[in-house]
């Protein structure tokens, strides 16, 4: 695990950079009215380990790092470009 340091509420602090892979990253996909299909998943870049345990639980504290990745299909009627 890297060292790196992180602003938490306006206080730098230390935390483990943890090695992953990920194991699945669906896709979440929503049909609008008109038959358009917007697909959307969350895609993380860093897991990071906080310093100390939760305090309720006991637990070790992670953040995490993630982006929102989106798509949008036409409906199928309009696929191609071609006239029908």
């Amino acid at each position: 695990m890297a060292k790196v340091k992180v602003n938490v509420n306006g206080v730098e602090i230390e935390v483990d950079q943890v090695s992953f892979a990920a194991v699945d990253e669906p896709w979440s996909s929503y049909k609008l009215d008109d038959g358009t299909t917007v697909k959307i998943k969350l895609v993380v870049s860093d897991i990071l380990k906080m310093p100390g345990k939760d305090p309720v639980t006991g637990l070790d504290q992670f953040m995490i790092r993630s982006t929102n990745v989106a798509t949008v299909e036409p409906p199928s009627s309009t696929k191609g470009g071609g006239r029908h």
